[in-house]
């Protein structure tokens, strides 16, 4: 049974490696980087359109006020008036009038310049989006036809893979399978004895009552890290 399950593994090594060469060969990793950016830029897009429009009304509403303002302002330059009271009260309205407006007119310039940094991103991401489009077109073919020379090969794997299955009981190779699909590798391990007392290879010390099984030949899984454990 140990024996059998170790030749599985062995194969299954081989299968982990031509999978590990394809997700990070160059070519998948330019493909889907490219790929990855294409479907998000809409969004992206729409994020900008919305902001920008909000920003126009923005600025018209802001831009309208300062003219309403400005106009009021005005009419106080044509006021005569001999009250002293009088005349602090109409130099106070005009200048609340004015500081109103020095304060639009500013808030006026941060709002321009949120929008020119828009229309800078929208620039940006044109760009982007060109860049990534040639990239996708350029890398989607090599890593086509990288997974197409990989399957051939994971294909021959997998007949020996099915050929040596079926010598290992079934429930121990589901949950060998299980482990492999949480990504644990290598699933199966020789644990190490120190002392006459068993570890994993995480360093975790095995109970008494499982280096006893391990001693009578029997398969163990580690608590902390989930491996199966094994001594020769």
């Amino acid at each position: 049974m140990l024996e059998n399950l170790l030749k599985y593994q062995e194969i299954d090594e081989e299968l982990r490696k031509t999978e590990v060469e394809l997700a990070q060969s160059e070519v998948r990793k330019k493909a889907a980087s490219a790929s990855a950016f294409l479907k998000a830029v809409n969004d992206n897009v729409t994020k900008l359109d919305n902001r920008a429009e909000m920003l126009v009304k923005q600025y018209d509403a802001m831009n309208k006020t300062v003219g309403e303002l400005t106009e009021q302002l005005k009419d106080y330059d044509d006021i005569v008036c001999e009250d002293s009271d009088e005349l602090a009260y109409i130099k106070k309205k005009a200048g609340e009038l004015a500081d109103r407006i020095f304060a639009l007119s500013s808030d006026l310039e941060s709002v321009t310049a949120e929008i020119n940094s828009i229309l800078k991103e929208y620039s940006s991401l044109a760009v982007k989006t060109k860049e990534a489009k040639a990239q996708y077109v350029e890398y989607l073919p090599k890593y086509n036809e990288l997974k197409k020379q990989k399957d051939e090969e994971t294909a021959e794997i997998k007949k020996k893979l099915a050929e040596v299955g079926k010598t290992v009981p079934k429930e121990l190779l589901e949950k060998y399978l299980q482990k492999r699909k949480d990504k644990i590798f290598p699933v199966l391990n020789e644990a190490r004895v120190v002392s006459k007392h068993a570890y994993c290879r995480c360093g975790t010390g095995l109970p008494d009552a499982d280096y006893n099984y391990l001693k009578g030949g029997e398969i163990v899984e580690c608590e902390s890290c989930h491996r199966m454990l094994y001594l020769k």
